[in-house]
């Protein structure tokens, strides 16, 4: 009795919980009218599927008898939680708008496996003594189709993160993503170990409406427009031939170096909030240019390569004879937020403002 109290209870729970998150993510604060958000907004709707597939599966739970066949319960559980793993991960792909991966992800990568796995099922019902094999290859597969998703997630993602250091002085977080990737990894692998290990249930069940609650939170917060439809721009020109590209680069350098340097010498890198639009517009040249020159002859990104040039200047600053705060310091190289100033003054010299000063006067 005990126990069939909390299966119902635990399976209405997560009814209303992902309920709500269904509605959250499908209603609440969407922007409308505005074609730059086209991904973001499927993104929301496709998490909002995963979420609400869950929803329905509770319900369908509650409504099938407690006690049925370990297969039947494996069978339906694998292929649920495969189908919300792949809209989960398809949110993600969606909303860091990844085009040639989309429609691929979205079809092939994950209808057809779930399809498969659906209509194999059917076999162990047919053959009963195949039930223990077939739960096997279930697991196998399960498992490495959500190793394969995290890996194209985790590579759209980084490139992302690169391209919106191309980009931007100081990029949106995204952060969260990468670390909500890999909680829905251990998720849904856990899914696995849970059916095998009963002892993890508690902390399974406790876990997953956690995870969601923070990930329809951190998406319905998430500044898209701040990207600016980065990933379209295609900043590292790769539809030209390789061949083209290399005499383009060299003409390119030698045009860009002179301008380049000239900005630096006029120490255009000290006003804050700079993307690369506006740093080659200062230049008199365009984005596209600054942003392979920095990239192919320069060996590293716009946010990289503005916030060193900042770094660099603040050295002088700090072994100047004047008796400079570190924060009026920062304010002066365009790192006005004194906890980014030295965050980045870490990484590009390896110590903090503050020790690096007083390293220089006990010389």
């Amino acid at each position: 009795m005990g126990q069939n109290y909390s299966y119902i209870l635990v399976n209405f729970a997560y009814i209303l919980i992902f309920g709500i998150l269904t509605l959250a993510v499908m209603t609440l604060n969407m922007p409308k009218k505005d074609d730059s958000l086209k991904n973001y907004k499927i993104a929301r709707y496709t998490l909002g599927g995963a979420t609400g597939l869950i929803a329905c599966y509770c319900v369908f739970r509650l409504l099938l008898p407690q006690h049925h066949g370990d297969y039947e319960d494996f069978w339906m559980q694998v292929t649920t939680t495969l189908c919300f793993s792949w809209l989960t991960y398809s949110s993600f792909l969606f909303l860091i708008e990844t085009p040639r991966y989309i429609i691929r992800n979205f079809i092939t990568d994950g209808f057809v496996p779930l399809v498969l796995m659906a209509i194999s099922g059917f076999v162990g019902l047919i053959f009963p003594s195949a039930q223990k094999t077939i739960m096997i290859i279930f697991g196998c597969i399960y498992a490495a189709k959500c190793i394969w998703m995290l890996f194209t997630c985790t590579k759209e993602y980084r490139k992302c993160t690169r391209e919106i250091e191309n980009y931007y002085d100081e990029g949106p977080d995204m952060k969260w993503m990468y670390v909500t990737l890999l909680l829905c990894f251990i998720l849904f692998i856990g899914t696995l170990m849970v059916f095998y290990i009963e002892s993890l249930q508690l902390i399974y069940y406790i876990t997953v409406p956690c995870i969601y609650i923070y990930l329809v939170f951190k998406l319905i917060g998430f500044a898209t427009k701040k990207i600016d439809n980065v990933r379209r721009k295609n900043l590292y020109l790769e539809s030209e031939p390789k061949v083209e590209r290399k005499e383009k680069s060299k003409d390119l350098a030698e045009k860009m170096a002179p301008i380049v340097e000239k900005w630096i010498s006029d120490k255009g890198f000290c006003n804050e909030g700079l993307n690369i639009k506006e740093v080659a517009s200062q230049m008199g040249t365009n984005h596209n240019y600054l942003s392979q020159y920095i990239n192919n002859e320069l060996g590293t990104t716009f946010q990289i390569w503005l916030n060193t040039l900042r770094i660099e200047e603040s050295k002088i600053l700090l072994t100047s004879k004047e008796k400079i705060s570190i924060e009026d310091i920062g304010i002066r190289v365009g790192i006005p937020q004194n906890y980014n100033f030295s965050r980045w003054f870490k990484i590009v010299t390896g110590t903090t403002p503050l020790r690096y000063r007083k390293a220089y006067l006990s010389r």
